[in-house]
């Protein structure tokens, strides 16, 4: 059975239901595999008197999101998947004016999401500007054969450094030692198996239905969420 990311040529050969039934079968192996993971290093971990999960703090001190907890879940479920699949996916259709829209888009998502500066107005306006410009550059100067071309050379080496590339953007961590990488990258395992299914919904159903797949992954997170706020 060929792995996720090489399963490009789903959407020819199979109905789009056995596509979704595949992706939320990888979905739970994935996950069973990690889990699994996490609780061999956390029990080595704890055998030598350590407690990682409280030195790393992945994604940071959850607490801190408690002053706009519903800003923090319309985040989860809308705002992340939007953007996280704009940023790392859209491009993948390697179709001019999808790649050319990627490409107008990605200067203002990653200034305004990633690195946080949206209140930087006058930057958030130049990446608008240079978003202008690349988009205009993709649609000017190259053709619709070129990217037919380049799909069925590159799409393979596109995909899995789109998974790489999403995989680390999940490592944050308030702590972060070399002591500690075993049990952060058993950690960021699964952002990184979860962007896998991702990819492969992306390539063989389309943008929207990764970003369906992406609020799907993140609505335990915003129950629990849900859970802390009105359980207080």
């Amino acid at each position: 059975m060929a792995f996720i990311l090489d399963r490009t040529d789903d959407r020819a050969r199979m109905p789009k239901r056995r596509i979704i039934a595949t992706a939320i079968i990888w979905y739970f192996i994935f996950l069973l595999i990690n889990f699994a993971i996490i609780v061999g290093v956390t029990y080595i971990y704890n055998k030598m008197g350590v407690e990682p999960d409280q030195l790393t703090k992945f994604a940071g001190d959850r607490s801190l999101h408690m002053d706009s907890p519903l800003w923090y879940i319309a985040q989860l479920l809308l705002v992340a998947p939007v953007v996280e699949e704009i940023i790392f996916r859209l491009e993948l259709s390697f179709k001019r004016q999808t790649v050319a829209l990627w490409a107008g888009l990605l200067p203002v998502s990653i200034v305004g999401y990633l690195l946080d500066c949206s209140e930087n107005w006058m930057l958030i306006a130049g990446m608008l500007l240079t978003g202008g410009v690349l988009h205009w550059l993709v649609m000017r100067y190259t053709t619709d054969e070129q990217w037919t071309q380049w799909r069925s050379r590159y799409l393979h080496t596109a995909i899995w450094l789109s998974a790489l590339a999403f995989c680390l953007l999940h490592l944050r961590f308030t702590v972060l030692t070399w002591g500690l990488l075993p049990y952060c990258l058993a950690i960021i395992l699964r952002p990184g198996l979860v962007g896998c299914i991702l990819t492969y919904v992306r390539v063989n159903l389309g943008y929207w239905w990764g970003v369906l797949f992406h609020a799907a992954n993140n609505a335990p997170a915003a129950i629990m969420m849900l859970l802390a706020l009105y359980g207080q």
